[in-house]
């Protein structure tokens, strides 16, 4: 557990060994940033995708809380710019501020929209913001982004580029002018920056970032960057050792930079956000009666989650999904299976044919499911269902039954 060995003031103190051992602190990392600034090649883009709402995150940091003793940091990562959703980061955070002022908070940003949002970020109680410096190089800047979308504005790859170049170290001296520690991220594509990350920290070091990052590209499928290959782990070493080079040339040993002394590799601790589903669950539903624990040998464990099924009176799983107006909840915990209530399914004609209709509406109907069971669903439903991580699953039978396979990982997802 963390605080083992470390002193009240987190500066670790010194083991048997001489080894100083630090106080943990938790880290919580939220996808509640959908909303994308700069169209990044190196990622997937998916403008329909939902994101985590202000709900989710309360929801997860109230989980987090619970369960976990010690420091704790929420970082809000994309997948797109924090502040590009940032209706839904300020008030997010403005709640943070007022129900968990203990809990450190911080942004992933490309750098627009940081000096339009400071004053507020800073009155929220906001502890530090990560900015992605990746280039500084017209042309590395064009093969890494493909447009941005920008106060309204959609630009050109040629603008996104300047945009890239220019907002990543004015976002730098916007912190500094607030008094907002920020740590500038290189992430290192060995063929397009390469040979710039001594530039690229010198320049984060005369903007006065309070730390500059070195991480290494991961190719994804799907993206235009998959066939640039990620640096390797000596190359990665190289470029760190070369900041770090830098840092001590141009400035000397780092003053100490407030909250971001804490937040050092060696203190966090990462929070599986599958243990607080489990555990949010159950603080939903109280205490639950003893379950029959004879079939553990036998079976996996039930994963803990909310349902959607299909179904005519909550007993059976007896419709398609075309055919039924509502969906019922089930909260499926270890030990007992709970009915929420039922939600309205979207009336769209078009859903008799392919289980979709408006697939906003229908999406809504399901938000915080993690899957779905009907008796047939069409191939549009269940590929629109597994894009935003809702596992679709053909079934038909009492609910309890379905229910426990489903919680167990025995019944598979279905494209069909």
């Amino acid at each position: 557990m963390p605080g083992r060995g470390g002193d009240a003031g987190g500066h670790g103190s010194e083991g048997p060994a001489g080894r100083a051992l630090a106080l943990c602190v938790w880290h919580l990392r939220l996808a509640a940033a959908p909303r994308p600034g700069l169209l990044r090649r190196d990622r997937t883009l998916d403008l329909v995708a939902p994101g985590m709402d202000v709900a989710d995150i309360l929801r997860y940091v109230g989980a987090a809380r619970r369960t976990l003793k010690g420091p704790m940091a929420l970082e809000i990562d994309g997948p797109g710019d924090a502040l590009a959703s940032a209706d839904t980061v300020l008030r997010a955070l403005a709640l943070l501020h007022e129900h968990h002022p203990d809990v450190l908070t911080g942004l992933s940003i490309d750098g627009p929209l940081l000096n339009e949002y400071v004053d507020e970020l800073c009155e929220f109680g906001l502890a530090w913001v990560r900015v992605r410096l990746d280039t500084q190089r017209a042309r590395a800047a064009r093969m890494l982004v493909a447009g941005a979308l920008h106060r309204g504005d959609v630009l050109e790859r040629g603008e996104a580029a300047t945009l890239l170049m220019e907002e990543s170290l004015r976002a730098l001296h916007g912190a500094r002018r607030a008094g907002l520690p920020a740590v500038a991220r290189i992430t290192l594509f060995p063929t397009l920056n390469g040979s710039e990350v001594g530039e690229l920290a010198r320049r984060a070091v005369a903007a006065d970032a309070a730390r500059i990052e070195v991480a290494a590209h991961e190719p994804r499928e799907g993206t235009p960057l998959e066939r640039v290959p990620g640096p390797t782990a000596g190359e990665v070493r190289e470029a760190r050792e070369e900041v770090e080079r830098i840092v001590a040339a141009e400035r000397g040993p780092l003053a100490r930079r407030g909250v971001l002394d804490w937040l050092t590799p060696e203190r966090l601790r990462p929070v599986p956000l599958d243990a607080l589903d489990a555990d949010d669950v159950r603080w939903l539903l109280g205490s639950a009666e003893e379950g029959d624990e004879r079939l553990a040998p036998l079976l996996p464990p039930r994963r803990s989650q909310i349902v959607a099924v299909a179904t005519q009176d909550g007993a059976l799983v007896d419709l398609p999904l075309t055919r039924a107006t509502a969906v019922r909840l089930f909260a499926v915990t270890g030990t007992a299976i709970t009915p929420l209530g039922a939600r309205a399914l979207p009336s769209d004609p078009q859903r008799l044919k392919d289980g979709v209709g408006n697939a906003r509406e229908l999406l809504e109907a399901l938000l915080g499911c993690r899957t779905l069971v009907a008796t047939r669903i069409p191939p549009r439903a269940a590929t629109l269902l597994k894009a935003v991580g809702i596992v679709p699953v053909t079934a038909g039978g009492r609910v309890p039954e379905v229910l426990d396979r489903v919680a167990r990982g025995t019944l598979r997802s279905t494209g069909a």
